[in-house]
């Protein structure tokens, strides 16, 4: 059956990058110099939870290759932890603010510890939805680049090494791993094609996104314009993610398929993609259901494993004609897919119930939460409407 996050179409991202290169957050060790160390993770809305240990307290952490270093400003407060500078941030959304830097003497997972890691503090718009999954920080590239890091999915564990050798790889099948120069953000190419026409993303591997591919909006103009390898799905104006600084902004988005994509040897087809605003594309956790994925930071090799008896038809699942977002802790229409609804639908407009999901009933965080099975393309939809706050009852389709 399919799990589906949230109410099956919202995207949560945690990805960030700094909008200047001024900062590095390449410092700290780990300790010991020699370890292999197998961490259980749970899986919740695509999320890889990790429990840790700061000085002697058990926290769960968010485990994410596409961001640094990150702690609550709940625990950066209560470890009375250091600021030691500012920087400009930007979300997976394209917003930037101002974070705080800060750096932790100490924090352990299994037997491992990482010494003195510089990372941000994540504030008030951010901490609205990890407060729902008791996030109190992120474990972030910026302390793996000197790691080797595996995710097994079926097994729900993460490995963290010093020596690829502690792993059995297959070492005649992999590519290059490319890290950015400030934070040690894992990136690949993966290769898109449609009928005679192929071309290469340098994608980042962000195991804090939800998805199995998302194209940024740069990505798709400049395919159109040189070669293009994507089919029009639908395209519509409004926002239905939410990043590190909040809900993000409406804009022109799209969905578009891929007819096949590769990387590693390994192919999928019929692609069902989406667009963000992020200066790059992603490939999420939900491709770590497909096979084993080890980011060799040290060596900079990116490796996949394929699983065997996985259906890969679940990269071709259909998208509901309308995407929520979040306003006021409250679900509401961001973006409209289906033109024929927009006479009968307004962005804005408070979601109440979609299928057997009664949102009235339930508060913010158990809705964040939930999980459903959505096997059927049509469902009814219960909306208040943001201009008069009448109520009305429609049904909506996969498109």
């Amino acid at each position: 059956m399919k799990k589906i996050l949230c109410i099956v179409f919202l995207t949560f991202l945690m990805s960030v990058s700094f909008a200047q290169n001024k900062i590095n957050l390449n410092q700290g060790t780990i300790s010991p110099k020699k370890y292999n160390q197998i961490i259980p993770y749970e899986k919740i809305k695509g999320k890889l939870m990790v429990k840790v240990l700061i000085n002697g307290k058990s926290y769960n952490f968010l485990f994410d290759t596409g961001a640094p270093f990150a702690v609550s400003e709940k625990i950066f407060k209560e470890l009375n932890l250091k600021t030691i500078g500012n920087v400009d941030l930007h979300d997976s959304s394209g917003k930037v603010e101002k974070m705080i830097i800060t750096s932790l003497p100490d924090l352990q997972v299994g037997e491992i510890h990482f010494k003195d890691s510089p990372g941000i503090v994540f504030q008030e718009a951010s901490a609205e939805i990890l407060d729902c999954f008791g996030v109190d920080g992120i474990i972030g590239s910026n302390m793996l680049r000197n790691s080797v890091v595996q995710f097994d999915d079926r097994k729900k564990q993460i490995t963290i090494t010093d020596n690829a050798k502690n792993l059995s790889l297959n070492t005649d099948v992999y590519q290059e791993l490319m890290l950015s120069p400030s934070q040690s953000n894992p990136f690949i190419t993966i290769i898109l094609k449609s009928g005679k026409n192929i071309a290469p993303d340098k994608i980042l591997v962000d195991s804090g996104a939800d998805s199995f591919y998302e194209m940024s909006l740069g990505v798709l103009k400049f395919l159109k314009e040189k070669s293009d390898v994507t089919l029009p799905v639908a395209e519509s104006t409004g926002s239905y993610g939410w990043g590190f600084h909040g809900t993000n902004d409406s804009q022109l988005q799209y969905i578009v398929e891929v007819p096949e994509l590769s990387f590693n040897n390994e192919k999928f087809e019929n692609i069902r993609v989406s667009t963000t605003e992020s200066g790059e594309s992603r490939m999420g956790a939900r491709s770590f259901q497909f096979g084993k994925v080890t980011l060799d930071y040290r060596k900079k090799r990116f490796y996949f494993e394929p699983y065997e008896n996985t259906d890969k038809s679940k990269t071709s699942e259909k998208t509901w004609s309308i995407a929520p977002t979040i306003r006021d802790k409250k679900f509401v229409v961001g973006i409209i897919w289906d033109k024929n609804l927009e006479k009968e639908i307004n962005r804005g407009d408070e979601i109440l119930q979609f299928g057997s999901l009664d949102f009235q009933n339930k508060d913010f965080c158990e809705s964040v939460k939930i999980d459903t099975d959505f096997q059927e393309n049509e469902v009814d939809v219960v909306l208040k409407e943001i201009k008069t706050g009448k109520t009305k009852k429609l049904k909506i389709k996969k498109l």
